[in-house]
């Protein structure tokens, strides 16, 4: 069995500089999560690698949907069959938050160019999700961006990362990230408030 970052997510649908849109199949939401960090791996060393993270989930619907919506009863078998064999692909939206050169580290800035369409997108395995947690600059890209439930997002990325940690180590993680939180957001209390409360240990 494979671990969950070694096959793709899924393939770049569009993309800026600050974010991209990934298509994948039904099959394939179950890896990735609200605030997973992916990276869109180019296809040749000329491009950076671009990281970020999950912010957003959606399905469209498509014609069969439409009409199987309407019918007095679906089938199990339909419905399987609809999953596996959809014209729409789940589509997932992503914020950019860092990039890599060909054998560089990784930089938490917005990269110098966007990924291109159908670059597969991966999940960050352990050691990447750790190389990127190791320094927080790039919580103002989050925090800054209002197309994306920030303290939300953040919180989420915070807790899955925290979990890839040494026990040990996860709780000085977070109070590590909390402070960083409390430096950018002085000025807004209320945000800084849900954030904390949202990372708080249960």
């Amino acid at each position: 069995m494979t671990a969950a970052w070694e096959d793709p997510i899924g393939y770049v649908l569009r993309a800026s500089t600050t974010g991209f849109s990934v298509g994948t199949r039904v099959s394939q939401m179950g890896k990735p999560a609200f605030g997973s960090i992916v990276k869109a791996q180019p296809r040749t060393d000329e491009r950076e690698w671009v990281y970020g993270l999950l912010f957003d989930m959606h399905i469209d619907d498509d014609p069969m949907v439409r009409q199987l919506v309407l019918a007095d009863a679906v089938s199990e078998e339909t419905i399987r069959d609809q999953h596996h064999h959809r014209i729409v692909p789940v589509e997932m939206d992503i914020l950019a938050i860092g990039f890599r050169s060909y054998d560089g580290p990784i930089r938490h800035a917005l990269p110098p160019h966007p990924p291109l369409s159908l670059d597969p997108v991966f999940l960050c395995n352990p050691e990447e999700t750790k190389e990127i947690a190791a320094h927080f600059d790039y919580f103002r890209i989050v925090l800054a961006t209002a197309q994306v439930p920030s303290e939300q997002l953040l919180a989420a990325h915070l807790i899955a990362t925290a979990g890839v940690l040494p026990e040990d180590e996860q709780y000085d993680f977070l109070v590590r990230a909390g402070r960083e939180a409390a430096r950018l957001l002085n000025n807004d209390m209320a945000r800084l408030d849900s954030l904390l409360r949202l990372i708080y240990p249960v």
